[in-house]
């Protein structure tokens, strides 16, 4: 596999500031500086998120399951709070996904030791919520670039915002594998579905996430943790009202702009 240069990582993260800040499209990285391993696609990210002069709402964490390709994790600039409109250039697509969330209660500091499972389930509440899918790249096959899943996720992960619903009261006894979720949009069930987080329980991705987190800046009272889609996303209409329901947990709900 290869390494990219120090040359090459700034190069990527360039064009994707560019890409940021309407300079440049593209619908991928260039192949010479398109990451071939998670290392090299958090080399790029952090690269990017130095150049980024905005505060931090929360922070993505992304496993691609992979030997050798350790969790990635990105910033979340975005929070909205249950019921907001989705300004339209977040997604263009209006990309929407469900899932269960943690919002982080006191600040988790860096430090050298890692944070045990118990320290963290009394640090941390669960939360409904969506993820809406932002890639800054163009959907336009003409524009340049290649399309690479290690290139797509150097974009900070592809997340455009969260949207944050209900608190899950009680979380630390629920059995997540036996919830049912149903999503809708307006009055059409998009998905019903039971216990379908791919590790079963959606607390699990909170101590890889602070232990990743932890050993550079660690997380803060306020931020949000992602830890995996319940279904994967969902293309919706503009002006729809998009309704994910835990049962028995609570709800989320927003929409997409028309323009």
């Amino acid at each position: 596999m290869k390494t990219l240069t120090d040359d090459e990582i700034r190069s990527a993260a360039d064009q994707l500031i560019a890409l940021r800040e309407g300079r440049l499209e593209l619908s991928g990285l260039p192949a010479d500086v398109t990451p071939e391993t998670t290392t090299d696609m958090q080399r790029i990210i952090d690269e990017v998120s130095a150049h980024v002069d905005r505060p931090v709402g929360g922070w993505k964490v992304y496993t691609l399951y992979k030997p050798m390709n350790p969790p990635v994790f990105a910033p979340i600039y975005d929070v909205f709070p249950s019921g907001a409109e989705i300004p339209a250039t977040v997604s263009p697509g209006r990309l929407i996904e469900p899932e269960i969330m943690f919002r982080v209660d006191r600040d988790l500091p860096a430090r050298e030791a890692r944070y045990e499972v118990d320290e963290l389930v009394g640090a941390v509440t669960a939360v409904v919520g969506f993820e809406i899918i932002g890639s800054r790249y163009s959907s336009d096959p003409s524009a340049p670039g290649q399309g690479s899943l290690y290139g797509a996720l150097s974009d900070h992960l592809a997340n455009g915002c969260i949207v944050v619903g209900d608190a899950i009261p009680g979380w630390r006894d629920v059995a997540f594998e036996d919830v049912r979720l149903r999503v809708t949009e307006e009055d059409r069930e998009l998905i019903s579905a039971v216990g379908c987080h791919p590790f079963d329980d959606p607390f699990l991705p909170v101590v890889v996430s602070v232990n990743r987190l932890r050993r550079r800046r660690g997380v803060k009272a306020g931020d949000v943790i992602l830890t995996n889609s319940s279904t994967s996303f969902f293309a919706v209409e503009a002006g729809s009202s998009i309704r994910a329901t835990y049962e028995g947990l609570g709800e989320v709900v927003a929409s997409f702009a028309r323009s």
